[in-house]
């Protein structure tokens, strides 16, 4: 998947959290993608980890809440208000002993499957732009879309979230020259 040199497991969070703010609805994709607790397992099932637990039904609600909170770093134009946006995600993760007596860094034991999620998604998204800069996280460039991406590409040039919103929008250029 990723390009940059971040461990695999980070860019892959970076990933799910983009997954789950592009669940929310938008004008250009209006219906609501996590309507219940099959939609968020499905969304579980392809997270770089398994869920600490079954999903329950307040569990759905909490996940469409955090995608408001996750959204802000997409939206951050420098780095400070990405940090802004994460750090209170990211209280969930505490140092804790392993089970070969060296120490991890993870979510804190125990916790419910929001704070769980949050604090991934937000150690993936705060790795990625502490590593290569906020550039790597924002808003798919047609202007009909509002999906969020994690660009993960060598360069860093990638700005649609889809080949066809690129191809959409490249359409249009052709057909209404500025």
């Amino acid at each position: 998947m990723a390009a940059l040199r971040l461990p695999p497991d980070v860019a892959a969070w970076a990933g799910f959290a983009a997954a789950l703010v592009n669940t929310r609805p938008r004008p250009a994709d209006p219906p609501e993608k996590l309507r219940g607790r099959a939609d968020l397992q499905a969304l579980l099932d392809a997270a770089p980890e398994p869920a600490p637990r079954a999903v329950a039904d307040a569990d759905v609600e909490a996940a469409r809440a955090l995608r408001a909170e996750l959204i802000g770093a997409f939206r951050a134009s420098d780095p400070a208000e990405a940090a802004a946006a994460l750090n209170p995600l990211l209280a969930r993760w505490a140092l804790r002993p392993a089970a070969d007596g060296s120490w991890e860094l993870g979510p804190i034991r125990d916790t419910d499957l929001r704070d769980w999620l949050a604090a991934n998604s937000a150690r993936g998204l705060a790795e990625l732009v502490a590593a290569y800069g906020i550039e790597r996280l924002h808003e798919c460039s047609a202007d009909d879309c509002q999906a969020v991406l994690v660009d993960v590409s060598r360069n860093g040039a990638r700005r649609f979230c889809s080949r066809t919103c690129a191809s959409r929008i490249n359409v249009r250029r052709h057909r209404h020259p500025v």
